[in-house]
């Protein structure tokens, strides 16, 4: 189903390395604006902070690609050893009926939804500086000192190729929540208005 009538929803695609903090700019778009927030589909371990269906759908890899199989997935990526997708229905279906949706995805499938969906707003958030980038991986205290180095490595390599790629419309730097939101939300309301 293309998406692309005038009368469509926005689809509004955030992305970013681990420990940028798109979820949580993510979580408080969601809250502040229209739109309708996608929950994920992942073969991921369950986390003790996991709330079933809030941020992600638990399945099994069997389950995971008989979806894929069945064209069920708007994008899809392999992060980490994990798989990642993001439903086609509703989110097609929202956009349909002039509701905006949102995205939290990575930067395998922002590059899947730019040539399948070439109207999409996709802003990619990267951190002030390394430094910082590292001290929020660190401070999520939830991963090995290996598993934060192998993060760090591969958000530096994300963040140096959006930088030298034409496929996102913005790039915004999380130095301040707050700040962060309020642009992504300008951003998206020049879009409404017809800018780019």
């Amino acid at each position: 189903m293309a998406v692309s009538s005038s009368s469509c929803g926005l689809l509004i695609v955030l992305v970013g390395p681990s420990g940028v903090g798109k979820s949580t700019i993510s979580r408080a778009l969601a809250q502040q604006l229209n739109v309708w927030y996608t929950v994920s589909v992942t073969t991921r371990t369950l986390r003790p902070n996991d709330e079933k269906g809030k941020a992600y759908d638990h399945v099994t890899k069997e389950e995971f690609f008989r979806r894929l199989d069945d064209d069920q997935y708007l994008e899809y990526a392999q992060v980490y050893g994990d798989y990642y997708a993001t439903p086609k229905h509703p989110a097609l279906d929202h956009l349909q009926a002039g509701q905006d949706v949102l995205l939290e995805i990575d930067f395998q499938g922002a590059m899947q939804v730019r040539f399948h969906y070439p109207q999409a707003l996709l802003i990619f958030i990267v951190p002030p500086d390394e430094g910082t980038l590292l001290q929020r991986l660190n401070d999520r205290a939830r991963d090995s000192a290996e598993e934060i180095q192998k993060r760090f490595r591969a958000a530096k390599r994300e963040i140096h190729m959006a930088k030298g790629s034409h496929a996102f419309d913005h790039i915004v730097i999380n130095d301040n929540l707050q700040h962060a939101v309020e642009e992504i939300e300008k951003i998206i309301r020049h879009k409404h208005a017809g800018g780019i």
